[in-house]
């Protein structure tokens, strides 16, 4: 994303929005002033409604396919660094597939296929779950 390579992305069918967490952007350099402010509510998967601090578009490369990438922007503890969702499923035409944990879309010349890494996949679980006892204490 931008001229990083980020890690602990999760691609997520059920979004409506690609989500881009304040932590990651301040470890890409990127100021306040580069966010265009717009507030939207944003209801996550624990039913825990959010309000963003506004939006930012950046290059995001799979597989060597570019596209520009609006993110809605939340300052929330992440689990994730990034979410893309629906908006860049549909841009990049990928198939994503939860059953085999990896993600097809057509490049230039071919179809690429990206996979998941189980092992930090586990390492969002554990960070998820350590957030949640967190709340809970």
């Amino acid at each position: 994303m931008g001229e990083f390579d980020v890690e602990r992305v999760l691609v997520d069918t059920g979004s409506t929005v690609n989500v881009l967490f304040w932590q990651t952007l301040e470890k890409m350099g990127i100021t306040p002033e580069q966010v265009k402010p717009e507030t939207r509510m944003l209801t996550g998967y624990d039913g825990i409604v959010k309000m963003s601090m506004g939006n930012v578009k950046l290059q995001v490369c799979a597989g060597g396919v570019t596209r520009k990438t609006k993110f809605v922007v939340v300052d929330a503890p992440p689990i994730y660094n990034a979410i893309l969702g629906s908006p860049w499923i549909y841009a990049m035409q990928a198939v994503p597939s939860t059953y085999h944990l990896c993600l097809k879309f057509p490049s230039q010349t071919e179809i690429c296929m990206l996979y998941s890494d189980q092992r930090m996949a586990r390492t969002c679980s554990i960070i998820e779950k350590k957030q949640r006892k967190n709340q809970d204490a």
